[in-house]
């Protein structure tokens, strides 16, 4: 396993430093991003393709390949989402994402193969009704299945949709096609404006959970990831003010002896 941490600026400061270690700098698809990371160490990339909105028919499958090819990104990730109108209790709305979300995943099969395209469930809250079919286990789980694609687990993702469904994290997580996890995602959660939040500083819950999951995987009941990635920090108005400096240089080193079986 591969430990990746969100590029941000504290995480570029810190490992100019040599303060903290990572095997990867974990960024979006964005090459400016990517060239300066490069100069930091070796990149994974984290693109943002969602199955469920149509717009997978659309995307650059040749520019995807080729970053793809150009970093350490063994699988292209997308996301299981619905439309922000959608209607979960609609039967003919269920039936019709059901098949979208088979065809947009089914054409990144195509152009990528099966064991390059891991599905990563979306966080569901009070705030997003919509997307409560896609965050079900069983649905997720079934989609997986049906295409022959892989599995990203987000952790911080898995507690906020338990916690909204009123579910054991545990038990949502369990019901999951663990055998054909790729990559596991890491981060704190908490409540900000009324709502439970991720990628915040790993807070005592978060801890537990990742202990146990990667007990899980050393135990080999889970397939063990190829990348496990700390999504703490990043860049723009929505990543600047929940990453800290000291956050970073606090948690790093503990993850990353974590994920290498210290």
């Amino acid at each position: 396993m591969k430990f990746a941490v969100n590029y941000s600026a504290p995480l570029h400061q810190l490992l100019e430093e040599q303060v903290v270690q990572v095997d990867l700098i974990k960024c979006p698809d964005w090459e400016g991003m990517i060239n300066v990371a490069q100069h930091l160490g070796q990149v994974t990339l984290h693109y943002d393709l969602k199955a469920g909105l149509g717009k997978t028919f659309h995307a650059d499958f040749s520019r995807i390949k080729r970053l793809k090819k150009e970093t350490f990104t063994p699988h292209v990730n997308t996301h299981l989402v619905t439309p922000d109108n959608f209607n979960p209790d609609n039967f003919a709305a269920l039936e019709a994402i059901n098949q979208l979300w088979r065809d947009e995943i089914g054409l990144m099969i195509h152009h990528l193969g099966k064991d390059s395209v891991a599905l990563e469930q979306f966080p569901y809250t009070q705030a997003t009704p919509n997307i409560r079919p896609a965050a079900d286990s069983a649905i997720f789980s079934q989609v997986i299945l049906d295409t022959g694609c892989m599995l990203l687990l987000d952790l911080a993702h898995a507690s906020i949709t338990a916690h909204t469904l009123g579910l054991d994290v545990k038990d949502y997580i369990q019901a999951l096609p663990l055998d054909r996890l790729v990559e596991l995602h890491i981060t704190g959660v908490k409540p900000h404006s009324g709502i439970l939040t991720d990628h915040f500083q790993m807070m005592p819950e978060d801890w537990s959970l990742l202990e146990w999951s990667l007990a899980e995987i050393h135990a080999g009941r889970w397939r063990r990831p190829e990348v496990v990635a700390f999504e703490y920090g990043g860049v723009g108005d929505v990543f600047v003010w929940r990453t800290d400096y000291n956050f970073l240089k606090d948690q790093i080193p503990i993850l990353y002896d974590m994920v290498h079986g210290g």
